[in-house]
């Protein structure tokens, strides 16, 4: 039985051009290969490696808003408040007329991609830069800090003229941020002037990527450019991510204007421990929903818009109780709700009337039902909520009572 021993060594430096030197570092004791790109690759496994650090990359979670074409909700030029598939918020140079849609592909595989869904940011008119972006807590990417770390998203230019231009970026908060707290994103409103980047918060500064490691696309400046195709198209690079950062955020917006009616579509982002070129694995649905439902949760049904006055048979009852007092007395309704899991802060609640218009919980049986009244919440905290009321006058003991609810502590700033 033959044996490959390795000598322990300090890192060799970079190999001639096509070659590859395997070696034993003795910094680490790990075995790893020295590229003749100038970067190095662990083959032993280290904790992080290849993990998704990302939420929801593969766009499959989408608890806000419908899977069907539909205008994205709060679009600004200045705010990351573009509601679209979870943990993902969309900034527009224009803010009117841009639709966001989730592509199911279940049925109809389409070459390249391996989510089962994708997102398609499509412009309805005038032309408009668009972009997409994500926030990471402090405690997704602490253990990134002074590591080399690769960016991964895969495009598809499906309407519109290919060979676009969009940008792909890595942003830290700086020393001068508060942990966990998004500043103002962008300065100003962003230009629909080609080639005029955002202007992030001062605290909010790109990361330069690492040389000599882009995957279908090219390093200029602070970002990675990429030329749409309609072909679906993987582009990474890597970067190095500072010792001070507190918080990082993924960008991905476009160079220009584009056509009036373009449609690009995104899928597959990843942001992995280490330099190497790493494939998309998809995590199981229910870990993705866990993950989303720490930012944003809700009493609705998965595939159910939240909205008031959705019928019983199509949103259920919210979270339900029952009347504690009859008739139309102070507190007579108390609903405690507990969220699917622990959210990463305390929550803004939204409630939303079951069966009729409002946000007030609604006396589902009984005599002639109808809503409560005196609205109020107790807490809420990371954990749950009360929602209390005063009963209405024909309510009686027993009587089932309910009430939706959003709680969202998403950065949108």
């Amino acid at each position: 039985m033959s044996q490959l021993l390795l000598n322990a060594t300090s890192n060799p430096g970079t190999p001639a051009t096509n070659k590859a030197g395997l070696f034993y570092d003795s910094a680490d004791q790990k075995v790893k290969v020295a590229k003749d790109l100038g970067y190095t690759i662990t083959l032993s496994n280290d904790g992080m490696q290849d993990r998704n650090v990302l939420d929801n990359g593969g766009m499959a979670v989408q608890q806000k808003v419908a899977a069907a074409s539909t205008a994205i909700a709060g679009i600004s030029t200045t705010t990351r408040a573009g509601v679209v598939a979870d943990r993902f918020a969309v900034t527009a140079s224009v803010a009117s007329n841009l639709n966001w849609a989730q592509i199911d592909t279940a049925t109809t595989l389409e070459t390249g991609l391996t989510s089962r869904y994708y997102g398609s940011i499509i412009s309805a008119s005038a032309g408009k830069k668009v972009m997409i972006s994500q926030w990471l807590e402090n405690m997704q990417m602490v253990g990134l800090r002074g590591y080399q770390v690769r960016l991964s998203v895969k495009t598809s230019q499906k309407v519109g003229t290919t060979g676009q231009k969009y940008r792909l970026g890595l942003l830290y908060l700086t020393a001068g941020g508060t942990t966990d707290t998004c500043p103002t994103f962008l300065t100003g409103a962003w230009s629909v002037t080609t080639a005029v980047d955002p202007a992030f918060a001062a605290t909010l500064l790109p990361i330069t990527p690492d040389a000599n490691t882009p995957e279908n696309g090219t390093i200029t400046g602070n970002y990675l450019d990429i030329l749409t195709t309609v072909a679906w198209q993987k582009s990474s690079c890597t970067f190095t991510i500072p010792a001070t950062a507190k918080n990082l955020m993924v960008v991905l917006f476009a160079d220009a204007t584009g056509g009036t009616t373009d449609n690009f579509s995104v899928s597959e982002f990843a942001l992995t421990k280490g330099p190497e070129l790493v494939s998309y694995e998809r995590p199981p649905f229910a870990e993705e929903l866990i993950r989303c439902q720490r930012w944003y949760s809700k009493s609705f049904p998965y595939a159910v818009v939240p909205a008031a006055a959705v019928a019983v048979a199509t949103g259920g009852t919210g979270i339900a109780g029952i009347i504690g007092k009859a008739a139309a007395t102070a507190l007579a309704v108390k609903i405690p709700i507990r969220f699917p899991v622990q959210m990463r802060a305390t929550p803004t609640i939204t409630l939303f009337t079951p069966v009729g218009a409002g946000a007030v919980p609604y006396r589902i049986d009984g005599t002639t039902p109808a809503v409560q009244t005196a609205v109020a919440q107790v807490g809420p905290t990371d954990s749950g909520v009360t929602v209390t009321a005063t009963g209405d006058a024909s309510g009686a003991v027993g009587d089932l009572v309910g009430v939706h609810f959003t709680a969202s502590c998403e950065a949108v700033t």
